[in-house]
């Protein structure tokens, strides 16, 4: 019987991704070794700052040996790839190197990164700040390549697809893809969900998945929201996409409960594969 779930493990469990902060990970090492989850280690600036690299390793080997994934999410706080201030730039450009550098170390299948494209800011210099961003992201491209590992560009308050599939039809990479964010969709798109798979399913790397009433970026247990789950991973199965599908919780209890609703909405044929 499992310690953390009791006597019925979600099949969910086996499947997806479970964001985890890297300042946060001593805390949970025993959960993880029992479940195995799978992680998303994600880094802030001050973590890559004050990295230990001998730690990295030894506890990236740790979570190896227990079969867990790893996929990493890049610092994003202040940080905007296209913005017009050249020191902003500079910093979004050596913080993406950063994380690479981990990357570099960890090997995860995907590094997720948000844009910083706010709307209410960059809505009239949209162009500009697209070539500005294609500056910073062309070098990072390269660098993927050459590390095989995917970039996956997130959205969050993007209203719509249109910057994404601009900048993915600049950069042809296999190597870059899209994040959807679904809890950011809800909270700061209006455009529909089905809109968003539609235009960028091609691109379709890896969902994060957390739960809202449309009000705020609100990270609820999946099922606890107004998002349409359902239609989502239906829309997918029709797409003939299935992405990593990483769970973003703040609790250890909306952990369970989300994991426990996935069950009700995820493809009967992936959680069978898991």
């Amino acid at each position: 019987m499992s310690r953390f779930f009791g006597a019925r493990v979600p099949r969910a469990a086996r499947l997806v991704h479970v964001n985890m902060p890297w300042v946060m990970l001593p805390k949970y090492l025993p959960i993880i070794q029992e479940e195995r989850f799978h992680l998303e280690l994600g880094f802030t600036g001050d973590d890559l700052d004050r990295l230990d690299w001998k730690a990295l390793e030894s506890t990236t080997a740790l979570l190896r040996s227990w079969g867990c994934a790893l996929t990493l999410h890049g610092p994003f706080w202040e940080l905007c790839g296209g913005s017009c201030d050249a020191l902003i730039r500079q910093m979004t450009l050596l913080r993406w190197h950063q994380i690479f550098d981990v990357a570099a170390q960890v090997e995860p299948k995907h590094v997720v990164c948000h844009t910083g494209f706010d709307p209410r800011h960059h809505r009239e210099q949209k162009g500009q700040w697209i070539r500005r961003a294609l500056t910073l992201l062309e070098p990072l491209v390269d660098r993927a390549e050459r590390l095989q590992v995917g970039l996956c560009l997130e959205n969050v308050w993007e209203e719509d697809p249109s910057l994404h599939e601009e900048i993915f039809s600049r950069l042809q990479s296999p190597f870059l893809g899209f994040c959807l964010d679904v809890g950011h969709q809800h909270a700061f798109s209006r455009t529909p969900l089905t809109e968003w798979v539609e235009a960028l399913s091609g691109r379709l790397l890896e969902i994060h998945v957390h739960d809202n009433d449309g009000r705020g970026d609100d990270h609820l247990p999946v099922g606890m929201g107004t998002i349409d789950f359902e239609l989502l991973f239906q829309t997918l199965v029709r797409k003939g996409r299935k992405p990593v599908v990483t769970v973003e919780p703040h609790t250890k209890e909306h952990l369970l409960k989300t994991l426990v609703n996935l069950d009700k909405v995820l493809p009967p044929e992936w959680l069978d594969r898991g």
